[in-house]
């Protein structure tokens, strides 16, 4: 591979930046693959360089136009210059957590994410790319209503469900307009490991939704949880009560389970809930972790 990225870091469409097309000349749907919605997570830039230089989609494309959007390539390039890895994701504000939020004239991802809008009117069917800073179970999100197609044709762990449409995440852009649209996490940021997994998804995504033939589709999971509620983080002084592991941790009826400076924050569920991807360093207004139903 070519390892660069240059190609998905100065393609433009219709005057946007950061945006390559792969067109079948068949294309009665457009599908879109965003990657880099975070700046640390360019295992999927690498996904992107796979299927333009290695696979040679171009050449295999039976139908469909494929947008490959690389959506925060300004974070991106700083990533590239830092050393220190773990500092931040985004510039200013988080990009998979303001498509429904009030417009900041001020803060990149919302310019961005504003001028990507007219692009997403094009948009048929979309998948938001993601990957971890350390190994866990590979996730697939997704609506509801979409379930049984997810567990049809990915190969994951873990599938998380929840009404997507009502969330803040970019997916949601697609789901409130009755467009399919889901969000997969792959083990790790930059690893091989982490690559063939993502390899692996896209192309079983891609033969399911006959863009291309002669993958032949492994599919299976473990689990199945429901999204409760996000741990949002309102202080500097936020700290869970204990060392919870990385994965899924059951939490009892009203179990304190984490403290945001003197606010107690406990399952009032009344049932056994589930504290899902804690974060190791949560930051004040991005999230902490999430709370799931066992499906």
């Amino acid at each position: 591979m070519t390892k660069n990225y240059n190609l998905f870091l100065e393609d433009t469409y219709k005057n946007t930046y950061w945006i390559t097309i792969i067109d079948s000349n068949k294309a009665w749907k457009n599908l879109a693959i965003f990657a880099i919605t975070h700046w640390n997570e360019p295992v999927w830039l690498q996904i992107f360089d796979y299927l333009v230089n290695d696979f040679n989609i171009s050449k295999k494309l039976k139908k469909w136009k494929i947008f490959l959007i690389a959506n925060n390539i300004k974070a991106y390039k700083k990533y590239r210059k830092t050393k220190d890895i773990s500092s931040y994701r985004f510039l200013d504000d988080n990009l998979n957590r303001i498509s429904n939020k009030d417009f900041k004239k001020w803060s990149y991802e919302f310019k961005r994410l504003d001028e990507l809008k007219e692009i997403f009117k094009e948009i048929d069917l979309a998948i938001d790319l993601h990957s971890v800073s350390k190994w866990n179970d590979i996730i697939w999100l997704c609506d509801k209503k979409h379930l049984k197609t997810a567990k049809s044709f990915f190969n994951v762990e873990t599938i998380l469900i929840d009404n997507m449409w009502k969330t803040w995440a970019l997916i949601w852009e697609f789901l409130r307009n009755n467009k399919e649209a889901y969000w997969i996490e792959c083990w790790n940021h930059i690893s091989n490991d982490g690559f063939e997994k993502a390899k692996e998804n896209i192309l079983n995504f891609l033969q399911k939704f006959s863009s291309i033939e002669n993958v032949k589709i492994t599919n299976n999971f473990n689990e199945v949880y429901e999204f409760a509620k996000e741990i949002k983080v309102k202080t500097n002084n936020f700290k869970f009560t204990k060392d919870f592991k990385w994965w899924f941790n059951k939490i009892k009826i009203w179990e304190v389970y984490s403290i945001d400076w003197e606010e107690e924050l406990k399952n009032n569920f009344w049932k056994d809930i589930f504290l899902g991807i804690p974060a190791k360093n949560p930051i004040k207004w991005d999230w902490a972790g999430f709370l799931f139903y066992k499906n």
